[in-house]
């Protein structure tokens, strides 16, 4: 099937759209991977769950980002999903033209993942590479979970309105939790 648009497609102003954006509160995280034998680690909040079965994930980088480049090569990548009180790491690895190598935040006794894992993060992701897809400046990495090593108490760190929050009342659901399901809302 083929679209005739009549006019141009108009393009939205970057600033306009980031500001869009800011409105929705997102999840941080850190994706991780290994440059050269040092672990590697950028924090991003473009990442979204994609299927339950088989277990896979998406996250998008910036094209030319040392661990988008990492990533290609080793095909696999870990994410670690950021507790409130790891803001100092999330500041580490969203520092704009830093280095953003890791030890001094990662679980030395990881041998269970492949991935380079964050010390008490609230959960980790092991990840192989199954799908890249260029878009824009960025490449959106699909990865199939190999592991998710061990999971973690705590509260979820946020990032909204350009700014990193935590959740009004930890441990308190407002609602009863719905029943678990592995279907997805859209379903």
């Amino acid at each position: 099937m083929t679209f005739h648009l009549k006019q141009p497609l108009m393009q939205t102003p970057a600033e306009d759209f980031a500001e869009a954006m800011s409105a929705l509160a997102s999840g941080v995280v850190l994706v991780t991977c290994w440059i050269g034998d040092r672990p590697w680690g950028m924090t991003v909040t473009a990442f979204a769950s994609v299927s339950a079965d088989p277990p896979t994930v998406l996250v998008s980088l910036a094209a030319e980002a040392a661990s988008a480049r990492a990533i290609a090569a080793n095909r696999s990548f870990g994410v670690s999903i950021l507790a409130a009180d790891q803001l100092a790491v999330a500041r580490h690895g969203s520092a704009p033209g830093a280095t953003k190598f890791l030890e001094q935040h990662t679980d030395a006794r990881a041998g269970y993942s492949e991935s380079p894992v964050i010390d008490l993060a609230l959960a980790h992701l092991d990840c192989e590479v199954i799908e890249t897809v260029q878009v824009a400046d960025h490449i959106v990495f699909f990865g199939q979970v190999r592991a998710v090593p061990e999971l973690h108490q705590g509260t979820l760190l946020i990032y909204h309105h350009r700014g990193y929050r935590t959740l009004a009342e930890p441990g308190r659901h407002p609602h009863r939790p719905t029943e678990r399901s592995l279907r997805c809302l859209s379903s």
